[in-house]
Protein backbone atom coordinates (compact mmCIF):
# COMPACT_ATOMS: atom_id res chain seq x y z
CA UNK A 1 0.00 0.00 0.00
CA UNK A 2 1.28 3.17 -1.08
CA UNK A 3 -0.08 6.45 0.72
CA UNK A 4 -0.34 5.45 4.66
CA UNK A 5 -2.63 8.47 4.91
CA UNK A 6 -5.39 6.97 3.86
CA UNK A 7 -5.99 3.91 5.74
CA UNK A 8 -5.14 3.03 9.53
CA UNK A 9 -4.79 -0.08 11.02
CA UNK A 10 -3.89 -2.72 14.07
CA UNK A 11 -0.38 -2.93 14.50
CA UNK A 12 -0.36 -6.48 14.81
CA UNK A 13 -2.10 -8.54 11.66
CA UNK A 14 -0.50 -11.97 12.10
CA UNK A 15 -3.51 -13.99 12.81
CA UNK A 16 -5.90 -12.36 10.14
CA UNK A 17 -7.62 -14.20 7.69
CA UNK A 18 -9.84 -11.45 6.15
CA UNK A 19 -9.25 -7.69 6.05
CA UNK A 20 -12.63 -5.04 6.78
CA UNK A 21 -12.21 -1.67 5.16
CA UNK A 22 -14.67 0.42 6.89
CA UNK A 23 -15.60 3.70 5.65
CA UNK A 24 -17.47 6.32 7.58
CA UNK A 25 -20.42 7.69 7.79
CA UNK A 26 -20.78 11.56 6.54
CA UNK A 27 -19.06 13.68 8.92
CA UNK A 28 -16.96 10.74 10.59
CA UNK A 29 -13.18 9.84 10.88
CA UNK A 30 -11.14 6.24 11.55
CA UNK A 31 -12.36 6.30 15.41
CA UNK A 32 -15.87 6.49 14.43
CA UNK A 33 -15.89 2.25 14.24
CA UNK A 34 -13.84 2.06 17.30
CA UNK A 35 -16.67 1.05 19.31
CA UNK A 36 -17.27 -1.54 16.61
CA UNK A 37 -14.14 -2.67 16.50
CA UNK A 38 -13.14 -3.03 19.34
CA UNK A 39 -14.83 -5.91 20.07
CA UNK A 40 -14.13 -8.12 16.53
CA UNK A 41 -12.17 -11.53 16.73
CA UNK A 42 -8.36 -11.14 15.95
CA UNK A 43 -8.60 -12.84 12.35
CA UNK A 44 -10.31 -9.99 11.39
CA UNK A 45 -7.61 -7.43 10.20
CA UNK A 46 -9.47 -3.94 10.67
CA UNK A 47 -8.32 -0.58 7.96
CA UNK A 48 -10.19 2.50 8.42
CA UNK A 49 -10.50 5.19 5.50
CA UNK A 50 -8.57 8.50 7.40
CA UNK A 51 -10.34 11.11 5.46
CA UNK A 52 -8.90 14.65 4.53
CA UNK A 53 -9.86 17.32 6.62
CA UNK A 54 -10.63 16.13 10.12
CA UNK A 55 -8.45 14.56 12.85
CA UNK A 56 -4.87 13.42 11.41
CA UNK A 57 -5.61 14.90 7.95
CA UNK A 58 -7.15 18.32 9.32
CA UNK A 59 -4.69 20.32 7.33
CA UNK A 60 -6.00 18.80 3.90
CA UNK A 61 -9.21 20.40 2.67
CA UNK A 62 -11.92 17.61 2.52
CA UNK A 63 -13.07 15.85 -0.90
CA UNK A 64 -16.17 17.13 -1.94
CA UNK A 65 -17.11 14.85 -4.59
CA UNK A 66 -17.27 10.89 -5.11
CA UNK A 67 -14.43 11.18 -8.14
CA UNK A 68 -12.13 12.70 -5.56
CA UNK A 69 -12.18 10.10 -3.31
CA UNK A 70 -12.20 6.69 -5.25
CA UNK A 71 -9.09 6.56 -7.19
CA UNK A 72 -6.53 7.02 -3.91
CA UNK A 73 -8.76 4.69 -2.51
CA UNK A 74 -9.18 2.19 -5.12
CA UNK A 75 -4.77 2.60 -5.75
CA UNK A 76 -4.23 1.69 -2.13
CA UNK A 77 -6.24 -1.29 -1.98
CA UNK A 78 -5.97 -2.69 -6.09
CA UNK A 79 -2.53 -3.89 -5.29
CA UNK A 80 -3.88 -6.17 -2.15
CA UNK A 81 -2.44 -9.48 -2.14
CA UNK A 82 -3.25 -10.71 1.47
CA UNK A 83 -6.73 -11.83 3.27
CA UNK A 84 -10.41 -11.55 1.09
CA UNK A 85 -11.28 -7.74 1.53
CA UNK A 86 -14.39 -6.90 2.96
CA UNK A 87 -15.64 -3.35 2.78
CA UNK A 88 -18.07 -2.06 5.56
CA UNK A 89 -19.93 1.42 4.69
CA UNK A 90 -22.46 3.16 7.26
CA UNK A 91 -25.02 5.47 5.55
CA UNK A 92 -23.08 7.60 3.19
CA UNK A 93 -20.37 5.42 3.41
CA UNK A 94 -22.14 2.66 1.88
CA UNK A 95 -22.57 4.24 -0.95
CA UNK A 96 -18.98 5.12 -1.62
CA UNK A 97 -18.62 1.54 -0.46
CA UNK A 98 -20.68 0.53 -3.23
CA UNK A 99 -18.76 2.40 -5.50
CA UNK A 100 -15.41 1.55 -4.44
CA UNK A 101 -16.41 -2.10 -5.37
CA UNK A 102 -16.98 -0.97 -8.41
CA UNK A 103 -14.41 -0.08 -9.54
CA UNK A 104 -12.12 -2.21 -7.93
CA UNK A 105 -13.78 -5.22 -9.49
CA UNK A 106 -13.16 -3.90 -12.76
CA UNK A 107 -9.54 -2.91 -11.76
CA UNK A 108 -8.13 -5.02 -9.23
CA UNK A 109 -6.42 -8.70 -9.29
CA UNK A 110 -8.60 -9.97 -6.60
CA UNK A 111 -11.59 -8.18 -5.85
CA UNK A 112 -12.88 -7.52 -2.60
CA UNK A 113 -15.07 -10.78 -1.19
CA UNK A 114 -17.89 -9.31 0.10
CA UNK A 115 -19.70 -5.73 1.32
CA UNK A 116 -21.69 -4.90 4.28
CA UNK A 117 -23.40 -1.30 4.35
CA UNK A 118 -25.71 -0.03 7.39
CA UNK A 119 -28.24 2.46 8.13
CA UNK A 120 -27.84 3.03 4.11
CA UNK A 121 -30.13 2.98 1.15
CA UNK A 122 -29.65 1.37 -1.83
CA UNK A 123 -28.30 4.17 -3.89
CA UNK A 124 -30.56 3.23 -6.60
CA UNK A 125 -33.76 4.00 -5.48
CA UNK A 126 -32.66 6.16 -2.65
CA UNK A 127 -34.12 9.82 -3.99
CA UNK A 128 -32.17 13.10 -4.06
CA UNK A 129 -30.71 14.02 -0.59
CA UNK A 130 -31.75 17.82 0.74
CA UNK A 131 -29.80 20.78 -0.55
CA UNK A 132 -28.00 20.35 3.08
CA UNK A 133 -24.87 22.57 1.79
CA UNK A 134 -27.41 26.15 0.90
CA UNK A 135 -28.29 25.63 4.85
CA UNK A 136 -27.43 28.04 7.27
CA UNK A 137 -25.50 26.63 9.91
CA UNK A 138 -28.26 26.27 12.35
CA UNK A 139 -30.72 24.65 9.86
CA UNK A 140 -27.75 22.53 9.20
CA UNK A 141 -26.83 21.26 12.85
CA UNK A 142 -30.89 20.66 13.65
CA UNK A 143 -30.39 18.23 10.59
CA UNK A 144 -27.52 16.53 11.55
CA UNK A 145 -29.38 16.39 15.26
CA UNK A 146 -32.21 14.61 13.81
CA UNK A 147 -30.28 11.89 11.89
CA UNK A 148 -28.18 11.42 15.31
CA UNK A 149 -25.03 12.03 13.38
CA UNK A 150 -23.52 14.23 15.59
CA UNK A 151 -21.05 13.17 17.95
CA UNK A 152 -21.57 13.52 21.48
CA UNK A 153 -19.28 15.39 23.00
CA UNK A 154 -20.17 18.04 20.14
CA UNK A 155 -23.56 17.93 21.57
CA UNK A 156 -22.42 18.41 24.95
CA UNK A 157 -19.88 21.24 24.28
CA UNK A 158 -21.71 23.24 21.16
CA UNK A 159 -18.48 25.31 20.72
CA UNK A 160 -16.79 22.49 19.20
CA UNK A 161 -18.79 22.69 16.17
CA UNK A 162 -16.83 25.31 14.45
CA UNK A 163 -14.04 22.19 13.77
CA UNK A 164 -16.79 19.79 12.87
CA UNK A 165 -18.95 20.76 10.45
CA UNK A 166 -16.93 21.28 7.38
CA UNK A 167 -16.61 17.90 6.97
CA UNK A 168 -19.72 17.35 7.52
CA UNK A 169 -20.60 20.22 4.95
CA UNK A 170 -17.84 18.33 2.92
CA UNK A 171 -19.89 15.02 2.78
CA UNK A 172 -23.21 16.32 2.60
CA UNK A 173 -22.38 17.87 -0.53
CA UNK A 174 -20.70 14.97 -1.98
CA UNK A 175 -23.76 12.76 -1.21
CA UNK A 176 -25.76 15.44 -3.12
CA UNK A 177 -23.85 15.92 -5.81
CA UNK A 178 -23.90 11.84 -6.78
CA UNK A 179 -25.49 10.47 -9.57
CA UNK A 180 -26.00 6.35 -9.21
CA UNK A 181 -25.36 5.42 -13.04
CA UNK A 182 -26.82 2.45 -13.92
CA UNK A 183 -24.49 -1.07 -14.51
CA UNK A 184 -24.42 -4.66 -13.99
CA UNK A 185 -24.35 -5.97 -10.70
CA UNK A 186 -21.64 -6.74 -8.36
CA UNK A 187 -20.34 -9.82 -8.25
CA UNK A 188 -19.66 -9.84 -4.51
CA UNK A 189 -22.36 -10.73 -2.09
CA UNK A 190 -23.74 -7.90 -0.19
CA UNK A 191 -25.17 -7.69 3.69
CA UNK A 192 -27.64 -4.92 4.34
CA UNK A 193 -27.47 -4.21 8.19
CA UNK A 194 -30.46 -1.81 9.74
CA UNK A 195 -31.80 -0.43 12.84
CA UNK A 196 -35.08 -1.73 14.20
CA UNK A 197 -35.92 1.86 15.05
CA UNK A 198 -33.95 3.59 11.92
CA UNK A 199 -36.71 6.17 10.17
CA UNK A 200 -34.54 6.89 7.76
CA UNK A 201 -33.97 4.05 6.21
CA UNK A 202 -37.41 2.17 5.01
CA UNK A 203 -37.10 -1.83 4.87
CA UNK A 204 -37.88 -1.60 1.21
CA UNK A 205 -34.85 0.78 0.29
CA UNK A 206 -32.62 -0.89 2.27
CA UNK A 207 -33.82 -4.79 0.92
CA UNK A 208 -33.13 -2.81 -2.52
CA UNK A 209 -29.50 -3.58 -2.29
CA UNK A 210 -30.10 -7.11 -3.35
CA UNK A 211 -30.93 -5.43 -6.68
CA UNK A 212 -27.29 -4.10 -7.32
CA UNK A 213 -25.43 -7.91 -6.24
CA UNK A 214 -25.60 -11.42 -8.40
CA UNK A 215 -23.22 -12.43 -5.55
CA UNK A 216 -26.63 -13.26 -2.70
CA UNK A 217 -28.12 -10.63 -0.55
CA UNK A 218 -28.69 -11.12 3.20
CA UNK A 219 -30.93 -8.12 4.90
CA UNK A 220 -30.69 -8.14 8.91
CA UNK A 221 -32.62 -5.78 11.38
CA UNK A 222 -30.62 -5.39 14.53
CA UNK A 223 -31.53 -3.21 17.60
CA UNK A 224 -31.23 0.71 17.40
CA UNK A 225 -31.72 3.81 15.49
CA UNK A 226 -29.86 5.66 12.20
CA UNK A 227 -27.19 6.23 14.85
CA UNK A 228 -26.92 2.84 15.67
CA UNK A 229 -22.99 2.07 15.07
CA UNK A 230 -22.45 4.40 17.83
CA UNK A 231 -24.97 4.11 20.43
CA UNK A 232 -26.08 0.03 19.65
CA UNK A 233 -22.65 -1.64 17.84
CA UNK A 234 -23.31 -4.93 19.26
CA UNK A 235 -26.07 -6.27 16.56
CA UNK A 236 -24.24 -4.69 13.32
CA UNK A 237 -21.15 -6.26 15.08
CA UNK A 238 -22.52 -9.79 14.91
CA UNK A 239 -23.92 -9.09 11.26
CA UNK A 240 -19.98 -8.10 10.59
CA UNK A 241 -18.56 -10.73 11.94
CA UNK A 242 -20.85 -12.91 9.75
CA UNK A 243 -20.20 -11.71 6.90
CA UNK A 244 -16.04 -11.60 7.66
CA UNK A 245 -16.62 -15.26 8.62
CA UNK A 246 -18.42 -16.57 5.13
CA UNK A 247 -15.56 -14.11 3.04
CA UNK A 248 -12.92 -15.80 5.38
CA UNK A 249 -14.55 -19.66 4.93
CA UNK A 250 -14.34 -20.12 9.01
CA UNK A 251 -16.79 -20.35 11.50
CA UNK A 252 -18.38 -16.91 12.86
Amino acid sequence: MGDPRWLVGRADRRAARVRLVCRPPAGGNAGTFTGLTSGLPAWIDVLAVRLPGRRERSGEPPVRRLGQLLPPLAAELTAHTGPPLVLLGDSLGATVAFELVRRLERQARVPPARLIVSSARAPHVAGRLPAYSAMSDERFVAELAALGALPDETVDHPELLPAVLPAFRADFELGETYRYRPGPPIRCPIDAVTGADDVHVPSHLASAWGELTSGGFTATVVPGGHDMLRRRPDGLRAAVVRGCADAAGVPA
